[in-house]
């Protein structure tokens, strides 16, 4: 009986992964770095109100803002943060940026003038973290952070230490190497929540509705950065990795 069972399970497996649509992503831009970091890639974020990027990088030191125009250039030296981002996410209108840091940090307003840093403070001093090192992803229609960690999305609203129902993903652990400090959130229909999967050099899409993946999306860059830990962000539309050796962020769409 269990040997039926196993067979039954492999005969539908091929099925379950020939049903999920394969769209191939293909460089388009970068966002050129004016000086190598070395730290982690947290995120990226599109400001539409001033037409600039933002890429918050931590770790090893290093806990800088990078600011870009819209074609990827540099537009102004790296602004120091007075904390370590493990999240960053544009507040409606594009005069600021929020960011909850990692560890006990709390959540911090950066406020902009002309689209630059002005000056950071901490607004709401907490725990919020539950996976304590992951990048959160912002999820606007529910002002709601996500963290990815073990098969699990974990939800939690702003301003507040009480946790939402998680999301349990359904991951096939043979095939797949899930970066396990990374996810974005892409708004595309059934297929919200997106994890980089470094062994195929791809993106699995999942949906927040019921966590079974829905679409691949392979990456046409042998030579692209292939991040283990973070280094992922969904910004305007584009797919992003970080590349610490350079400190540029590759775009795919």
């Amino acid at each position: 009986m269990r040997f039926l069972f196993g067979l039954f399970i492999c005969l539908l497996l091929p099925l379950y992964l020939v049903s999920q649509p394969i769209q191939t992503l293909r460089p388009l831009t970068q966002l050129i770095s004016a000086q190598p970091s070395g730290g982690m890639g947290v995120t990226v974020v599109w400001n539409p109100a001033v037409k600039r990027y933002y890429a918050a990088v931590s770790g090893s030191g290093d806990r800088w803002l990078f600011i870009y125009d819209q074609k990827g250039q540099s537009v102004k030296a790296p602004y120091l943060l007075p904390f370590d981002p493990g999240s960053l996410w544009v507040e409606a209108g594009g005069n600021s940026l929020k960011s909850y840091a990692s560890g006990m940090e709390g959540l911090y307003e950066i406020h902009l003038r002309e689209g630059l840093p002005a000056y950071a403070e901490n607004i709401f001093y907490a725990l919020h973290n539950p996976v304590a090192i992951g990048n959160g992803a912002w999820v606007r229609r529910h002002r709601e952070l996500w963290y990815y960690h073990d098969k699990t999305i974990f939800r939690y609203k702003t301003r507040h230490a009480h946790h939402r129902a998680p999301i349990h993903l359904d991951i096939d652990d043979f095939e797949n190497e899930i970066n396990s400090m990374g996810m974005v959130y892409t708004d595309i229909k059934n297929g919200e929540i997106g994890l980089y999967d470094r062994a195929q050099h791809r993106i699995l899409l999942y949906s927040s509705r019921n966590g079974r993946c829905t679409r691949i999306l392979q990456i046409m860059d042998e030579n692209g950065p292939k991040p283990l830990c973070g280094d992922f962000a969904y910004a305007n539309g584009i797919f992003w990795l970080y590349d610490r050796e350079t400190g540029n962020w590759q775009g795919y769409k």
